[in-house]
């Protein structure tokens, strides 16, 4: 079942713009607070909001930007990373232990814990991969954890896996022993039924800078359906990011549809929801997909209905690399999957030894935004042309 919410630009909220913004909107903004009529892309308030949105994506496009939370973060907040802000202290990596990784499956989600094994290994742990190219669905995944769990290891970390969605496996594992780490899950860690702990996927961030990207690519003249995935909150959280940023856009419209993972697999399913979704906004002129599964499908749709729609999308893996390599794609926006394994597994560390976890504002969240020129060869490990991370994390865990 598709789902389809549609924003005209919603009342602003404080704070969110340089003093230039704020003003012409707080005179633009009706008594009622109630939702707004679509503002000319020329009007001041746009304007403002468009030159806001230059100056984000020019940051995040030429480097590294920092959030202090993976939520939704005012621009005035968003800030261009120049030094290290993580954690500058870490206890020694313990030997003889070992961790196993589990995928979601997706590719974004096997390129991350292909990473964070090669890294776990070369600190010294000794790795195992679960569910490499397996499915999303709940089912695979809790047999994915009792997999990984069979294999008693001193640690899992899991990838995109929902803890509500494999709760019992978790408190399984912890009754064995098992620390249990996630990336790419708003779930607080810690407590029954969750996993230990966490070092977030930033793709929170991520996404709400790609919203940013396309006012400043549609010089706000954007009209956007973003596709979202309920099943997964990570999916939520970065799709609401995002639309929060179309939303407080004067002259942008946007237009949330749902789907699930299990649709965007197939790709006939798939073309026929694009299909209609393409139809059913004649005025469109941005899709967003949350993920790289189902983008082809994405792409044959708005080839085969001959108009002038742009395609962004999250998370810099193989696939949409490729498609934004060959233009099919305008943006994609992403954290680098390389850099959220060595948070975890500096997590796991930290967990192993009875230390204390790095809390979620000094992982740190670090995201970019990509566009067809200088394009990495591959998403994981493109965060080292700014700042070897690498030579950050060999110090701390005083490996050579």
């Amino acid at each position: 079942m598709l789902l389809a919410t549609r924003s005209v630009r919603r009342t602003r909220r404080g704070g969110v713009t340089a003093a230039l913004v704020a003003a012409v909107l707080a005179a633009c903004a009706p008594a009622s607070g109630g939702p707004q009529e679509r503002e000319p892309a020329d009007s001041p308030a746009a304007v403002a909001y468009v030159a806001e949105a230059d100056r984000i994506t020019d940051a995040a496009r030429t480097g590294l930007v920092y959030a202090p939370t993976n939520d939704y973060t005012p621009p005035d907040q968003l800030q261009v990373m120049t030094t290290w802000p993580g954690p500058t202290e870490s206890p020694a990596v313990p030997a003889g232990r070992t961790i196993a990784f589990v995928s979601c499956g997706a590719t974004v989600c096997n390129e991350t814990a292909e990473a964070g094994a090669q890294i776990a290994e070369r600190a010294g742990f000794r790795a195992s991969l679960v569910n490499i190219n397996g499915t999303a669905d709940i089912q695979n995944l809790n047999q994915a954890m009792a997999s990984a769990i069979a294999l008693r290891p001193d640690a899992i970390v899991g990838v995109c896996l929902t803890a509500t969605q494999i709760a019992d496996k978790l408190e399984q594992a912890r009754a064995a022993g098992i620390l249990t780490v996630s990336t790419c899950d708003p779930t607080p860690a810690g407590g029954s039924g969750r996993f230990d702990a966490a070092a977030d996927y930033a793709n929170g961030l991520s996404a709400e800078l790609l919203g940013w990207g396309i006012v400043s690519t549609t010089r706000g003249d954007a009209n956007v359906v973003a596709i979202k995935d309920e099943a997964f909150p990570a999916v939520v959280r970065k799709i609401g990011n995002l639309v929060r940023v179309l939303e407080d856009c004067p002259s942008c419209t946007v237009t949330t549809v749902t789907w699930q993972i299990t649709d965007a697999a197939n790709s006939a399913k798939a073309a026929n929801i694009l299909t209609g979704i393409i139809n059913a906004n004649p005025d469109m002129n941005a899709l967003v997909l949350p993920y790289s599964v189902g983008i082809q499908s994405a792409v044959q749709a708005v080839a085969s209905s001959g108009r002038d729609i742009k395609i962004y999308a999250d998370d810099l893996d193989a696939v949409n690399l490729q498609l934004l390599r060959d233009g099919a794609v305008e943006m994609v926006s992403s954290v680098d999957p390389r850099l959220a394994m060595y948070q975890c597994i500096d997590q796991v560390i930290r967990g192993l030894g009875g230390d204390a976890y790095v809390e979620p504002a000094r992982l740190p969240y670090l995201a970019h935004l990509y566009t067809r020129e200088d394009l990495p060869a591959t998403g994981v490990g493109a965060f080292a042309r700014y700042f070897d991370y690498d030579a950050v994390y060999r110090d701390l865990w005083k490996r050579p």
